[in-house]
């Protein structure tokens, strides 16, 4: 009789054991899922405003454009006017903000939108990318904007 005992709680303690491994395994593979679901919030967050932020830049320059006439469009002033801690080098501008996507100082950035401006013959072209700060390669978010320029009669 002393067979047949221990050889049951040898099969409950195996049983046991095996259970606790596919319960390690589910956790493992949730936990995972989870974290992969937390990242694509993430960067579905992070895409969503830099669509709103290029949006908006965008809307800035096509109405400095319209209210210059013929007579070239007020860059970088327009957007500095919104954002007065934006960064001008030449004919590019760079706007920082902190991880809550307000604009903030360059030290003190997470992302960056970098409008760069450019001309053609009655065109006035602008590329708007924006980055993360976080050493990612490539743009969360890239609009080339060509805005005809009117003349005035």
């Amino acid at each position: 009789m002393k067979r047949s005992s221990n050889s049951h709680s040898s099969l409950f303690l195996m049983e046991m054991m095996v259970a606790i491994m596919l319960f390690s395994l589910a956790s493992a593979v949730c936990l995972r899922m989870f974290a992969t679901c937390h990242q694509i919030g993430e960067d579905t967050k992070d895409l969503n405003m830099a669509v709103y932020q290029a949006g908006n830049a965008a809307e800035l320059l096509r109405d400095a454009v319209k209210a210059a006439g013929g007579e070239g469009a007020a860059f970088p002033e327009c957007i500095l006017a919104e954002y007065p801690q934006a960064v001008a080098e030449g004919a590019s501008l760079l706007v920082y903000y902190d991880a809550d996507w307000k604009a903030c100082q360059e030290g003190k950035g997470a992302h960056c939108m970098e409008i760069v401006q450019g001309q053609e013959e009655g065109l006035s072209l602008y590329d708007i990318h924006v980055r993360n700060m976080d050493g990612k390669e490539g743009d969360v978010y890239a609009l080339p904007l060509k805005l005809h320029q009117p003349q005035r009669p």
